[in-house]
Order: C-alpha cells, then structure tokens, then sequence
C-alpha cells in the first residue's frame, strides 16, 4: 500500500469514528428527559401529569414558601438558563418571572422555551365579587378547573413545541387530565349547587375566579396580596357583615399568618377553617404526596361547611 493510500485510510477510518462518536452523542440527547423549569405547584401538578417521564420538573417556589414573597436566588435564574422550557402563571404574579427568562437568555449555552399560562384577557376583571385596590389582576386561575385546564393546553402546547417526539404521549396525557379537571369542577359545583350562604370570609383575596365559577362572594380580611392587611375601618365592616349575614366560620389559607383571622374570630364567635390558594403546598402535603386534586377536593369541602350546603 502506497503511502498516499495509507494517509486515505487512517482520514477514513478516523471519519468513521467522528460519526459513530456524534450518532453516541445524539442518542444520549434523546435519551435525556426534558429539563422543565415551574414557579408554582399548579404548574408543577400539570406539567407532570402531561409530560409523565419524558421530563424532569424544578419548581422554584419550594413548599411552604409564601409565593407573592419570592425573589429568585442567581441559582434560580441559572436552573431556568439550563432549562429547556421555563413555566409561568404571569408578570401581575410572578413580577421577577421576564426579567429571569432575558438574564437567563444573556448565559445560557441553549434556548430556552417560555410560555405564560395566563393570558391578558382576565386583566383588569374583578371576580368574585368584591373590588380590589392592591392589584389589578387575580392570577389564582388554576382555582377553577376549567381555567386550570386553559392552563394545561399552552403548557402541552410548550412541551411538544420543544419535544416533538413526545407528542403523542404529551395529547394522550393531557386529554386523561382534561377528564379528571371536567371531573373536578362537576364534583365541585354538585358540592356548592344548594347552600344557605353565598358568602364567604376569606383571608385573602386568592378566591375571586373560584367564586365565579362556583356562584358565591368573597369578603377578604386582605387584598389579592396576603401581606396588604386591611385596616381598622374595613376590619369593621367585615365584622358587621359576619353578623349580619350570619356567616359562621372564618377561611384561612395553611401558610401565611392567622393572626387577622384568629383575632376576627374570637371578636366575632366564628370557626376557623382551611381554604388553601395552592400557589404552593405546605411541607406536609408534598411530604405526603397530596395532589392539586386532593387539596382542591378538600377546598370544596371547607366551602360547603361554611357556606352551609346540602347535597
């Protein structure tokens, strides 16, 4: 062999490994489950349900953190660089949530996907029946199942945007949520269909889209935000709508402070019960594996007692 076709022969030969390394390569990136990147649980709850195993799921707001509080850490903003999709409710909520996906876009080494869930139709409407000075826009969508599910359709739309592959995995999952969502609300409204009130006590204003789906009012000891407490005037007249209506218990989400609540309820002989937003789950409910179904059945629940309804 003339020394020509040896230097022929060791191109081609190293040109085959080249291929064979990059084919190895290729296959491992589609081996890889997709990096998802949520701020909330509601998005973590549908995200999951839809991509299965095709994907690995970070929330940022960790149990019990009070989700209106939260400031994305540098580390944050890195997981959402690394992420393939990165998932929010909306900038009136999560207001740090753009200005992390564009610092994450300045470092990244990929593209990253972002989708919204909420859209801008709901701004500036007021559910729930009572105005609200401290914000113009209830994001607590995921509280009525039907608008969960408006959710779940941009986020299996994301998904198969930066999964192709997974599509058909990703449409058959999100229709079997879609029937438990459906499910949901029916098993809701038959709950809430004959009752002796049609107001409620809330701690804070969180509840406005779950009222307008379901046919009641909410009264908040403190606005869309839980940290913008009322003062003594409208404290007031909280209590003398308790009493005038004969409202007899008093809704408190899990994680932020009772005080308000406690201090209302020992003024007014009401009972304290749980009514949870679900922003975020407490420590306990992830550790016991409660679901966004289980605690939404359980908000059905604490609002049939206090709204005192029959079935």
């Amino acid at each position: 062999m003339s020394k020509h076709s040896v230097v022929i022969a060791l191109l081609l030969a190293l040109s085959a490994l080249l291929i064979t390394a990059c084919k190895s390569d290729v296959g491992a990136q589609q081996g890889e489950k997709v990096s998802v990147v949520t701020t909330t649980y509601p998005l973590t709850f549908i995200a999951e349900r839809i991509g299965a195993d095709r994907i690995e799921v970070n929330q940022l707001v960790k149990p019990g953190v009070e989700a209106h509080d939260f400031e994305p850490a540098p580390s944050d903003v890195r997981a959402i660089s690394n992420s393939d999709l990165f998932i929010y409710n909306h900038p009136a909520f999560e207001s740090w949530a753009l200005n992390a996906a564009t610092a994450s876009g300045d470092d990244g080494n990929k593209s990253t996907v972002a989708v919204q869930t909420i859209t801008e139709e709901i701004e500036h409407e007021d559910h729930g029946g009572q105005s609200h000075d401290d914000d113009t826009l209830d994001a607590h969508v995921w509280l009525n199942p039907l608008e969960a599910q408006e959710q779940a359709d941009r986020i299996l739309s994301a998904l198969i945007e930066v999964d192709p592959d997974g599509s058909q995995v990703y449409t058959r999952n999100a229709d079997a949520l879609e029937i438990e969502l459906r499910a949901l609300d029916e098993l809701i409204a038959k709950q809430l269909a004959n009752c002796e009130l049609d107001s409620v006590v809330v701690s804070h204003l969180a509840f406005g889209h779950m009222a307008e789906q379901y046919g009641f009012s909410q009264i908040g000891l403190a606005g869309l935000s839980p940290e913008f407490e009322s003062g003594p005037s409208q404290l007031a007249n909280v209590i003398e709508r308790i009493n005038e209506l004969g409202i007899r218990h008093i809704l408190q989400e899990p994680i932020v402070s009772d005080r308000l609540a406690s201090t209302v309820s020992a003024e007014t002989g009401t009972e304290l019960l749980t009514l949870h937003p679900l922003e975020v789950r407490t420590a306990s409910e992830a550790s016991a594996g409660k679901s966004y179904l289980d605690i939404m059945k359980s908000n059905a629940a604490a609002l049939a007692t206090a709204m005192n309804c029959s079935n």
